[in-house]
């Protein structure tokens, strides 16, 4: 069957009504990033081996002062801190502290770029810009105004996790913010003129990104490791926002901006009996809303090692990125990997991967690593760069430290370093009112307690070296990573080439991930992986049915299962008549209740639904002419047209099995990647992106018909949609009448 997740969203519209509800920018982080401790350079060794000794003018001095020893990490003492819920359903937290004649009003609304849907990426960022822009009472003008005249702030932005409103004044003029705050909050305007503001400022940071290597290779590491079909690794680009209209703004405002999926937190100089009565009045009129549920996606499976070459022509220097699946916040394990994390490249100066990259190979001014602190499971990246010609020995060498580190953990004495700086810190972090409220806030968020935000220090300081080296063996996998370089490809490749290292390769200037509109333009690739991969294919086209296949004349299939599409599940019966070289007819029963028809010869179609005959409008045609390109039956007889290029990808596992993969894409700008099974050849999955989606199918239970593997069991998935069938009848060359193609009157 062809990909039934687009042939249905081209036909389910009136049929099943439901709501879908759908590198991330963090939001406020419950513990912020620590900075290095400024550890001294280490020293290159002799020729014999040993370190020179040093030259201490103070050796043997005893009338030096001492510095103190560490003391035991110690629990923060927490503000007096009050929580209450207002009539309509606000959560709010107050952090009482008279030390600063201060307000600040910081309120979380639970949705940000994590609840996005593919096609309407970038929302959460665009609507949160609009709120200080405009509100049905005041324009921009008028809100800048209001805020300047008192030496306040206001502002609004969208994280990976939440969006957030704030708003600061001195104690006596926190009546500005009770009047902005709630109107901005209930009442945007979303006035088109400041819309194109902020799609032209936008569009101008994605520009932007094409010229900060770092940026861009940590979007393109994203979404290597996430893949297309997991919100962690789509990446926003210049068509996404481009699509936006006023209309998806106010549907997601009005989706998640509800008070029920809101927490406001208010830190400062406030009399509290006071501010209760000040809140309710404030926030009365924001009604009560229905809260949505968040999307969910499952953790990715491992896929090997996988190496993404990001060719940006006439680089001196090589950005890398070395990434893979991280942890949660709640997970037991999160306070020893602050611990072997700070050892290894989280500790600036005095990590390993500073000394090791930097000061003994001289290959880089620095090198990191840190993970995500979200509620789902993000990501672990190693960063650094180097010059061109030292990019697979910088490589090998961040590899090498993290086999290491998993192998052995740190040692007790990075463990006691590690230990004083993240406690020790600490208490810096959270100094200010505001800090601590948000942190109180964005620990509820991840389902942690008061107790995580005051005892962080003391659960730091529980870690034990045995703690840390199991946290290190059980998460770290540098046998399944996602490795991006960016920088000159030909002097990149070149060197991966001679390491006999597999690797795809892309332009810098490529959309990364799924788009709106399929690429002007197929994935560069390199001639000797171009050949490869028609050889793979030519293998796998006489697996499937060779000269039978190449001798398909016309087809039918027949299959049933289930389709979960608008936050419905139902029963599903498809029948579908191929003639080649383009025409195409699908009946399909729904829920045993409705019949549907679609047909397409050419550029031109049909549909029929209970509602009535209509010509399919011209803007679907390109997404039914990707359907026959992409058809498992097929495509792979694509690679024989000369639009079509091919590119050998790394091998990697699919479930457990050892799967070769190819690319393949046109100068229409289709493509799809295919995996196929290393043993039979036979495609076990195809991935593709579909109309600012991707799909993915896969296929299994392959049995002979007349001469041709068919599949006869078959899953296809999208961000919004997802079947699950199973082939009844399979019939090769079949008669069919030319009739059923006509249009019904």
């Amino acid at each position: 069957m062809t990909s039934t997740t687009t042939t249905l969203r081209l036909l389910l519209t009136g049929v099943l009504a439901a709501t879908v509800a759908c590198g991330p920018k963090a939001g406020p982080p419950v513990i912020p990033s620590l900075p290095g401790d400024g550890d001294d350079h280490v020293a290159k060794p002799d020729d014999d081996g040993k370190a020179p000794a040093a030259d201490d003018p103070w050796a043997g001095r005893t009338d030096l002062i001492k510095p103190p020893p560490p003391q035991p990490p110690a629990a923060i003492t927490l503000p007096p801190i009050e929580q209450f819920t207002l009539p309509n359903g606000l959560e709010v937290v107050v952090v009482k502290s008279s030390r600063l004649p201060v307000v600040s009003y910081q309120l979380m609304v639970k949705a940000g770029r994590a609840d996005e849907p593919l096609a309407r990426l970038g929302v959460a960022e665009l609507t949160a810009d609009l709120l200080p822009k405009g509100t049905k009472k005041k324009n921009a003008l008028a809100i800048a105004k209001a805020i300047d005249l008192v030496g306040g702030l206001i502002t609004a932005d969208a994280g990976f996790e939440a969006t957030w409103l704030t708003c600061q004044t001195m104690a006596k003029d926190t009546r500005v913010c009770l009047e902005l705050l709630p109107e901005m909050l209930t009442q945007p305007s979303f006035a088109q003129d400041e819309i194109d503001k902020a799609k032209s400022a936008q569009l101008l940071d994605i520009s932007r990104r094409l010229d900060d290597a770092g940026a861009l290779a940590g979007a393109h590491a994203q979404n290597l490791l996430w893949g297309n079909d997991h919100v962690r690794g789509w990446v926003t680009s210049a068509a996404h926002v481009k699509q936006l209209q006023q209309k998806d703004l106010v549907a997601w405002h009005k989706t998640w901006f509800v008070p029920g999926n809101a927490v406001l937190a208010v830190s400062g100089d406030v009399d509290v009996a006071r501010l209760k009565k000040d809140l309710a009045r404030a926030f009365g009129a924001w009604k009560k809303g229905p809260v949505p549920a968040r999307p969910k996606y499952g953790d990715e499976k491992p896929r090997g090692t996988r190496v993404r070459v990001v060719d940006k022509p006439r680089q001196t220097q090589t950005q890398i990125r070395v990434a893979q699946y991280g942890i949660r916040h709640d997970d037991t394990r999160f306070f020893p990997t602050l611990v072997w994390n700070y050892a290894l490249g989280g500790g600036a100066f005095s990590s390993r991967l500073m000394k090791v990259v930097r000061s003994e190979g001289g290959k880089t001014y620095g090198a990191s690593s840190a993970f995500d602190r979200n509620a789902d499971r993000g990501s672990f990246m190693v960063t650094t760069f180097t010059r061109t010609a030292e990019t697979v020995a910088t490589l090998e060498l961040v590899l090498e430290e993290i086999v290491k580190m998993q192998a052995q953990g740190p040692t007790q004495e990075e463990v006691d370093a590690a230990i004083a700086n993240l406690a020790g810190s600490y208490a810096m972090r959270v100094s200010g009112a505001d800090d601590l409220a948000a942190a109180l806030v964005t620990a509820d968020l991840h389902g942690l307690s008061q107790k995580y935000v005051s005892d962080y220090p003391v659960l730091v300081g529980q870690v034990s070296r045995e703690d840390a080296a199991d946290a290190a063996r059980t998460m770290l996998t540098p046998r399944d990573t996602a490795i991006v370089l960016l920088g000159d490809g030909d002097a990149i490749a070149a060197q991966l080439e001679r390491a006999k290292i597999p690797f795809e390769r892309v332009a810098f200037d490529k959309p990364i991930g799924p788009q709106p509109a399929a690429a002007d333009t197929p994935v560069k690739v390199d001639p000797k992986a171009a050949e490869a991969g028609k050889k793979l294919l030519d293998a796998a086209l006489a697996a499937k049915g060779g000269d039978k296949l190449l001798g398909l004349k016309s087809l039918r299939m027949v299959a049933t299962g289930q389709l979960q599409a608008q936050g419905q599940t139902v029963d599903v019966e498809f029948d579908r008549k191929l003639v080649l070289p383009g025409s195409m007819r699908m009946d399909i029963q729904i829920a045993k209740q409705f019949d549907i028809a679609i047909a397409v010869v050419g550029d031109a179609g049909w549909q029929k639904s209970p509602a009535g005959v209509e010509d399919i409008p011209a803007s679907q045609m390109p997404a039914l002419a990707l359907q026959r390109w992409i058809d498992p039956e097929l495509v792979l007889t694509r690679h024989r047209d000369k639009d079509t290029a091919v590119a050998l990808l790394a091998p990697t596992k699919l479930d457990g099995r050892d799967v070769e993969v190819v690319k393949l894409s046109t100068t229409k700008g289709f493509e799809a990647t295919l995996y196929l099974d290393a043993k039979t050849k036979l495609v076990v999955q195809s991935r593709y992106p579909n109309g600012g989606d991707e799909t993915v199918e896969t296929f299994s239970d392959y049995k002979v018909v007349d001469g041709i593997q068919v599949a006869h069991r078959r899953t296809s998935k999208s961000a919004a949609e997802s079947a699950d069938l199973t082939v009844t009848k399979v019939e090769i060359n079949p008669t069919v009448d030319p009739a059923i193609f006509k249009r019904p009157k």
